[in-house]
Parts: C-alpha cells; sequence; structure tokens
C-alpha cells in the first residue's frame, strides 16, 4: 500500500461531480454528518472486520466514493442503472461489495499493525498533521474543509484515522523487513512465475507486411511476397541447424534480419529479447510456440499475423526478477492474505443500507454547502448577503 494523496482521498468524490455549491455554510454548529443522513451516530458499528468494530463513517466514506466513480464514468444516470445486473448482482450490491473490499483493506493493516505494535515515525505523523492543514487551508478555513468532509460523509477523526494507514503500512513493512519476514524466497519466486505464466524469448521476425505509404496502417504482402519471407525464415532456420543452434549466431542473425522494433540507428530495440514477458502479452501463436520450447531451444518458423517467428526461448533471470519484486511483493501477497482470511460481520444497518437512498440524502443535506471561500473576484448571491452586512471575503481570509 502506497502513501495516496490526501487531496485525491477527500476530494475524489467532491471532485468527480464536479459539484460545488455556492451558498456559504457558515455559523453551523458542530454536528455529525452520518447523523443528519442516516439518523444513527456516526460511531454507530456497522460491521467488524475480524472482530475490530468499524463505525459507519468510514464504510460511508468508501461507499461515496465508489458511487462517485461510477457516476463519473456515466454508470448511474437512470433509476434503473442502481439496480442493474453487474457481474450477477446488482448495481446496489455491487457498490457495497466494492467499498467493502476498500474498507477491508485498510481495516486490516491497521488491524496487524495494532497486534504487532507498528506505529509510525513522529516525522510521519508531522506530514499527516502538515498535510490535514494544508487541506484545510486550501479550502479557506476548517468550516470550509469540514464542508467537503460532509460531502464525502466524514468526520476529521476518521477521515485522519483513514489517511494514517499507509503510514502504518510503511511502519509495518519496516518492523516485518527488520525480522526478515519480506525476504522473496524461491518458492515465492515460482509461484510468481506460475501466477503470471512468465517465460523468456527473443525471436527473429520475417514480417509478412509493411506500413501504408500514409503512415495510416499496414499492407499485407502478397502471396508471392509472403512465400519469399517464408523461404527467406526457412533458410535462416537452416543456418542455425548447421551452426548446432549456437546462440551467438542465433543473435548476428537477428541483429541483421529482424523486422521487429528497431531504433532510429537501425539497431534492434530489443537486443536482449523478451526477458520477461507475462502470458497473454504475445499473440497467441509466438506464445504457444515459445511455451512449447525448453530453455535454449530454438522453433522452427511460426507464422502470426505480423510474419514468421524463429522464436528462441530463454531462461528467467531470478535475481533479476527478485530484485524487482522487492519487499513490496511480500507484503503485498500478506495483506492480500489477510483480506482473504478476514472474517467480516455485517450488522442489520449496513444489510438493510441502499445505497441510492444514502446518496440521495447525502446530497440533499450537504445542498449549498460552500467547498471553497469565495476568490476575492467572487460576490455571494444578493438573495444570501444584506447590503449592509458587507460582503463574505470582508469577513473571511481569501484562498490562496
Amino acid at each position: 500500500m502506497k502513501k495516496t494523496s490526501l487531496v485525491a482521498c477527500l476530494l475524489a468524490a467532491a471532485l468527480l461531480s464536479g459539484c460545488t455549491p455556492k451558498t456559504p455554510g457558515l455559523g453551523q454548529k458542530e454536528h455529525d454528518i452520518v447523523q443528519e443522513v442516516l439518523e444513527i451516530p456516526g460511531d454507530t458499528t456497522l460491521l467488524t472486520v475480524d472482530g475490530v468494530d468499524v463505525p459507519a463513517g468510514r464504510y460511508l466514506f468508501w461507499l461515496v466514493n465508489s458511487i462517485e466513480t461510477q457516476k463519473y464514468y456515466g454508470e448511474l444516470e437512470t433509476d434503473e442503472d442502481w439496480i442493474r445486473q453487474v457481474n450477477g448482482m446488482t448495481m446496489r450490491d455491487a457498490l457495497k461489495a466494492d467499498a467493502l473490499q476498500t474498507l477491508v483493506l485498510y481495516q486490516t493493516v491497521e488491524n496487524h499493525a495494532a497486534e504487532s505494535g507498528a506505529v509510525p515515525s513522529q516525522e510521519a505523523l508531522d506530514e499527516l498533521e502538515a498535510q490535514l492543514q494544508e487541506l484545510e487551508d486550501q479550502a479557506g478555513g476548517a468550516e470550509y474543509f469540514r464542508n467537503r468532509l460532509d460531502s464525502v460523509c466524514i468526520d476529521l477523526e476518521n477521515f485522519r484515522a483513514i489517511n494514517l494507514v499507509p503510514y502504518l503500512d510503511e511502519a509495518l513493512a519496516d518492523q516485518m523487513e527488520q525480522r526478515g519476514e519480506l525476504e522473496v524466497t524461491g518458492e515465492d519466486l515460482d509461484s510468481f512465475i506460475e501466477e503470471n505464466g512468465l517465460y523468456g524469448a527473443k525471436h527473429i521476425l520475417i514480417s509478412t507486411r509493411r506500413i501504408n505509404a500514409d503512415g495510416s496502417g499496414y499492407e499485407e504482402y502478397s502471396d508471392e511476397e509472403k512465400a519469399q519471407a517464408l523461404q527467406k525464415a526457412q533458410e535462416l532456420r537452416e543456418q542455425l541447424k548447421d551452426s548446432g543452434d549456437d546462440p551467438e549466431l542465433f543473435d548476428e542473425l537477428m541483429n541483421e534480419h529482424s523486422e521487429d522494433g528497431r531504433n532510429e540507428d537501425g539497431t534492434l530495440a530489443m537486443p536482449n529479447g523478451y526477458t520477461q514477458i507475462y502470458a497473454g502479452q504475445m499473440v497467441a501463436e509466438f506464445e504457444e510456440g515459445a511455451m512449447a520450447l525448453k530453455e535454449g531451444e530454438i522453433s522452427e518458423p511460426i507464422q502470426s499475423q505480423f510474419g514468421y517467428h524463429i522464436i528462441l526461448r530463454l531462461p528467467l533471470d531470478r535475481d533479476e526478477l527478485k530484485e524487482q519484486l522487492g519487499g513490496d511483493y511480500k507484503l503485498n501477497a500478506l495483506i492480500q492474505e489477510w483480506m482473504d482470511n478476514a472474517v467480516v460481520s455485517t450488522t442489520s444497518l449496513y444489510d438493510e443500507l441502499d445505497p441510492k437512498t444514502f446518496y440521495d440524502k447525502l446530497q440533499q443535506v450537504n445542498e449549498g454547502k460552500l467547498m471553497e471561500a469565495p476568490s476575492e473576484s467572487e460576490t455571494p448571491p444578493e438573495s444570501t448577503v444584506p447590503a449592509e452586512s458587507g460582503t463574505p471575503e470582508e469577513k473571511e481570509p481569501p484562498v490562496g
């Protein structure tokens, strides 16, 4: 888990909708946004993750983000969209499940950090507070910042707790690394290679198509030209056989004849071949041909939409792969395991929660609240500011 931007985290819902109401929300008393929307206290337990209570505000924050993401992509434009089927469930349940998955990710990290005694450094805590203060300043003050939090149905305490989790993740990773628990083992490499279908290969490509004169696409060779391409590929393959499939000769022929991508100076763009190919990355004919070879073996010419490939199967550089994966791979695998094994128990409040009803009420409660202080060039609607009272910018400092 990487530290995500607090700005992105907070404003995901508000900015995706592009909604910035124009009436100031000043002078309001301290309140509980969840209480206003759902008529339950924000600290009401909505569900538990591995026995740890999760307050309603934390889940609702992620639910708002899930809803706003779908609205951004035009998926919730009508009432019918909220109940249509998505991957075997209604959109209602899909939204709840998506929010729940994110919450479980954050909560399991928080739970395991608490169990292991992993705590962020003071520097990390100071960084978090500085970012929160920056958000408040950008909004134009505490009242406007609270309005932004209201727009995503969360209070400052829970918003701080959510954004503390990436720092807990770092502290947990440091602790586990010191204990040697994030060392990538040979078994880990084997699992990663198998799960991703990793293999290595290089090839000599004799093309059967050319770029159109106007650069708009490709033109297939004529049957006669394709026959000539196949003959050339077969002749190159015979040279390799005569050399005992010498890999050095393969490289020479590849550099001289391959019509794969080349640099401006004419050299091959991938002179070392494709050292880490994931399953599905290459066209099916190439992948099937490469996977049928043992390491060090060379194929007969294999035809694909690109032309004829003579493939040399390469061994994977396990040391390189291990270095690339690093501790992040092991930690992420552990976090996924924690999530998969997490025991989630929901309450009747969660089970009965309807995302559309909740979201509509949230918009109604927040209607008219200003998300940031007006700039000096802005004036509020005349109906909301008496002439003798002065403009908001005379009462509040401008943003910036």
